[in-house]
């Protein structure tokens, strides 16, 4: 194609000087006029890149309907930020199921807020991965559904508002997937997805009384979520079955060449966990001591956990007690994860950089960079926290607090693997509360920095640091008659012996 003018523009000298001085040069004048002349030859072939065409990912299904917002009296709940209509395949085994997917996750054609107000607006292109698989197998997207503003928080953080939860309209439904919760548990959705970077699926799980699964890591496709860290993004099915939960996680399993998340011999399916039976008789179950007095979970909490492990024992299982030393300290090793994590995704407009080998879609990209410029004062207050640790920590210590917190989640991963060679799995509980109370009315700025519930993520987080398999069940009551979640975690890729223990407990 001959053009007389290029897509991108040579940059000034004074540019060169100016770029220079920022990553910390000093250059002579000589030397400045011949960088300027090397970068314009490097953009000059950045242009030719231009005129190559661009790889596109047709829609599957082209019925869609972007929808509204919905009204109070739709509902109550304030589960849902857009109402919307996507059929799927009629025949699938999902075929007549309503699903409601978490606002951070792409359903092309559907506005995606990521729980904030921010412009503009994104409005996906593509179907991420798992609304592709999902719709595959039959099921209608129905509602885009209320989250933490960027996923940061516990209940309170989204510009639309808290979620309130179904059992008890005063408190949490937990984060960041509190729409998702809500809607299954409200009966607004039959099925749901989240996104689990600390606990973000189960959470909400366990606080509405549903089954929540984080797969292994790698094991779901996270192309086409607002990502946090590709080392801890995780999407998972929430339902009111465990069977339900199974047979989404068969739809949504598997590697795609879209996916940026790196993953090991990953398993090639297909996957049958809908099939795992309920028999846990002679299935060795390991207590996980630290999940109970060491991360502050209360009594009411610790009772309906003991329960139910004695109803483990009933159906069959040994069960024993284990220690994993690091646990109690997986939050504090995940809060410097997540700071680096948000480090690197903002100063790389969303993508998390270009090494993962994963698909980048660049309209999205664009979109992220323009609200980064346009809404950095409406970040979320967790989120700006995490980004000033990050810039303290990289300008004062060169980064090497975050260095021994990434060694140390390695620790952690090796003393949990090392559990698997005298259990099969451990159980602790979900979360070491039942869900708070919620805010009342607006809040000031001091309690949002500061955060409400983060204690909540002190069991879940450790297997996004680890990536392991963890599956949420309700397992009892907890005070004021709030739900309690039981946590089952398994070796990696061990998903469908965690449903075989989840149908059991179920089913007694």
């Amino acid at each position: 194609m001959n053009r007389s003018w290029g897509y991108m523009r040579v940059p000034r000298t004074d540019e060169i000087s100016g770029h220079a001085g920022r990553l910390g040069w000093t250059l002579s004048e000589e030397e400045t006029a011949l960088y300027t002349e090397a970068v314009t030859a490097a953009v000059a072939d950045l242009d030719d890149i231009e005129d190559l065409p661009e790889t596109a990912v047709p829609l599957k299904y082209t019925r869609r309907d972007p929808g509204r917002r919905p009204t109070p009296d739709e509902d109550p709940c304030n589960a849902v930020i857009q109402l919307c209509e996507v059929p799927g395949n009629p025949d699938g085994p999902l075929a007549g199921k309503t699903l409601a997917v978490k606002d951070c996750i792409a359903v092309a054609g559907v506005p995606m807020t990521n729980g904030g107000r921010r412009h503009p607006v994104l409005v996906p292109t593509e179907d991420a991965v798992v609304i592709e698989r999902l719709l595959d197998a039959g099921v209608t997207v129905v509602a885009k559904t209320n989250l933490e503003d960027l996923g940061y928080g516990q209940g309170e953080g989204s510009a639309y508002g808290p979620t309130l939860n179904p059992l008890d309209a005063t408190r949490s439904t937990g984060g960041s997937s509190s729409g998702s919760g809500a809607a299954v548990a409200s009966g607004l959705a039959d099925l749901a997805i989240g996104a689990d970077e600390g606990g973000s699926v189960r959470i909400p799980s366990a606080w509405c009384g549903l089954v929540g699964m984080k797969a292994t890591h790698g094991l779901v496709p996270s192309y086409g979520m607002t990502y946090m860290n590709h080392t801890l993004d995780h999407i998972g099915p929430m339902t009111k079955t465990v069977r339900d939960n199974a047979l989404m996680l068969e739809a949504m399993a598997g590697p795609d060449w879209r996916d940026p998340q790196w993953a090991r011999e990953l398993p090639p399916g297909p996957f049958r966990y809908a099939d795992a039976g309920g028999d846990i008789q002679g299935l060795k179950i390991g207590i996980l001591l630290d999940s109970l007095g060491p991360v502050g979970a209360t009594a009411d909490v610790i009772a309906a956990f003991e329960s139910a492990a004695r109803t483990l024992k009933l159906l069959g299982a040994t069960v024993s007690t284990v220690s994993v030393p690091l646990w109690s300290k997986g939050q504090s090793i995940s809060m410097a994860t997540t700071a680096a994590a948000a480090y690197s995704m903002v100063s790389s407009g969303g993508t998390g950089g270009y090494q993962h080998m994963g698909r980048i879609d660049p309209h999205a990209t664009a979109v992220a960079a323009a609200q980064a410029r346009l809404g950095g004062d409406d970040l979320p207050p967790m989120m700006k926290t995490s980004l000033l640790v990050a810039e303290h920590v990289n300008r004062h210590y060169s980064g090497l607090p975050f260095v021994k917190a990434h060694n140390l989640r390695l620790d952690l991963r090796r003393q949990i693997d090392a559990q698997f060679a005298d259990v099969d799995v451990l159980i602790t509980p979900t979360t070491p509360g039942v869900a708070h109370t919620l805010l009342n009315g607006r809040t000031d700025s001091e309690t949002m920095i500061r955060g409400r519930g983060c204690t909540a993520t002190r069991n879940t987080c450790p297997t996004d640091l680890t990536g392991h398999p963890s599956l949420s069940v309700p397992c009892g009551t907890g005070e004021a008659g709030m739900p309690v979640g039981l946590q089952i975690i398994g070796p990696r890729y061990a998903e469908e012996l965690l449903y075989r223990v989840g149908f059991a407990f179920e089913a007694s």
